[in-house]
């Protein structure tokens, strides 16, 4: 109960920011000065104050520093190649703000390669950015060795820089590396360097979409997400937005203290990555809430690690994944981890993980959920996991390797195979001695129950109050009748 009203109050705070947001939006519309930018009939010798004296290029936006409230506006259908690097910050009640203007399609700037960011906002605060095309793909080569992104958020030996808003740009089409290392691609990247601690607080992400990206969509850099230099950033929101056909990573929550993940959609994730990769993910992060996403269709073809809609990762304390649905993921539903236990990096612990949907989940991987080396106090509770039994498969339940959890509790859930499908206990009973199991139903094609020893409560077989969850589709699915 302290776990969740400490997370309630991070939660209220990250919503405070929101709605600060939201609230200012009006005062917006009244800027300090208002410029236009036209690739095809603008001209740079303008003065950019109206539609019919408007810049021509990025170049001229570049070279210009701009004021609290000034909005810079790009025409719609342009096309502009190149880098945009804005300069100057605004003020929390008169955010700057790079915008579009006119009818079509959105205004794109397209890197092409020739820069490793199409858009970078360094050492700036109180920017918005909404309502453009951006993509760097190098069509000379088939992966660019430069970790090529589409929108860079930079604190570099600053301090803190805050109030970031990106609101429906569409990210596309960005070929980087999908080998884990300093080459891969991003659609969205917040990074921090110093060597002045620096950090980000009150990045919000909303409504964009991010495709055919490699190798991760949205994620950050953890420079100062070492324990022994803690210097988090602080309340992220990323809500509204939809993932596709990306070769690595979804969404990786990294080096943030207060963030909340909410109504997104991932679809056809790790498509192209050979090493580790998740949907959703927190790593080297505080107090991270991931609620009601829907992540499906996440690869692992070749039998490796990962391929999971979530993780709980290393060096991550107080994180709850709640009324997510996730399906036809094939590394499974969840896999809770640490990292090497040290100065640096602390153990995972305190992660509650209920109320979520799962159907089809780790088919091809074999599993469900994975606990690897030791993480403490996992609560895992009133979840469904149902599989169709569409592929003659065995799938390991909890699977458990490379070190002992601490504090597992599994309560009220729900598991649930038919058809061809079997889940299954396959491991040691002393390596089930670690898992408590409190009122769970298993139904259908479940073997290997006599394996687990602490059963503290038998279950009570009772029909679901499927109101609990979030999913319009459940009698779709015709679930009410097998649960």
């Amino acid at each position: 109960m302290m776990r969740d009203k400490f997370l309630f109050s991070c939660l209220i705070a990250v919503f405070f920011f929101a709605g600060v947001s939201s609230t200012t939006k009006a005062q917006n519309l009244i800027s300090k000065s208002k410029y236009y930018v036209d690739s095809e009939y603008g001209n740079d010798d303008y003065s950019g104050k109206s539609q019919k004296l408007a810049w021509k290029s990025l170049r001229k936006v570049n070279t210009q520093t701009f004021t609290p409230g000034d909005r810079v506006a790009f025409k719609r259908g342009g096309k502009w190649k190149g880098q945009l690097l804005p300069q100057g910050s605004g003020t929390k009640e008169s955010p700057i703000v790079f915008t579009a203007y006119g009818k079509g399609d959105l205004p794109a700037i397209a890197a092409e390669g020739q820069f490793k960011d199409a858009i970078l906002l360094k050492n700036i605060s109180n920017i918005a950015l909404e309502n453009l095309d951006i993509s760097n793909y190098d069509a000379s080569v088939k992966a660019q060795k430069t970790g090529p992104t589409g929108v860079r958020i930079l604190a570099e030996n600053i301090g803190t820089i805050s109030n970031i808003r990106l609101s429906n740009l569409y990210v596309h089409d960005i070929n980087g590396d999908n080998k884990k290392g300093s080459n891969e691609g991003n659609g969205i990247f917040w990074d921090c360097q110093g060597p002045k601690p620096s950090n980000i607080e009150n990045l919000l992400i909303e409504n964009c979409k991010v495709v055919k990206v490699d190798r991760n969509g949205i994620r950050g850099n953890g420079t100062f997400a070492f324990r022994d230099q803690w210097f988090p950033n602080k309340n992220l929101i990323i809500r509204g937005c939809t993932l596709e056909d990306i070769g690595g990573d979804g969404i990786v929550v990294k080096a943030f203290d207060g963030s909340l993940i909410e109504h997104n959609k991932l679809f056809h994730i790790r498509t192209r990555a050979k090493d580790n990769a998740v949907g959703i993910w927190p790593h080297s992060s505080d107090n991270t809430i991931i609620q009601y996403n829907e992540v499906a269709f996440t690869k692992n073809l070749d039998w490796s690690n990962d391929g999971q809609s979530f993780d709980i990762d290393g060096n991550c304390n107080n994180t709850i994944i709640q009324n997510n649905y996730s399906h036809d993921n094939d590394g499974g539903f969840m896999l809770v981890i640490s990292d090497a236990i040290n100065a640096k990096s602390k153990m995972t612990t305190n992660s509650i993980i209920r109320n979520n949907l799962s159907i089809n989940d780790g088919n091809k991987r074999k599993r469900l959920f994975n606990f690897a080396l030791v993480t403490d106090d996992t609560q895992i509770s009133n979840n469904i996991f149902y599989n169709s039994g569409q592929d003659s498969v065995r799938m390991e339940l909890i699977d458990i390797e490379h070190g002992v959890p601490k504090n597992v509790v599994l309560e009220g859930n729900i598991f649930a195979y038919q058809g061809l499908a079997t889940g299954v206990f396959a491991k040691s009973a002393k390596q089930y001695a670690v898992l408590t199991w409190t009122g769970n139903v298993f139904k259908g094609n479940i073997s290997g129950k006599d394996q687990l020893l602490n059963v503290k409560q038998e279950p009570v077989i009772k029909k679901k109050n499927l109101k609990e969850f979030p999913w319009s589709f459940i009698k779709v699915l015709n679930l009410e009748k097998m649960l």
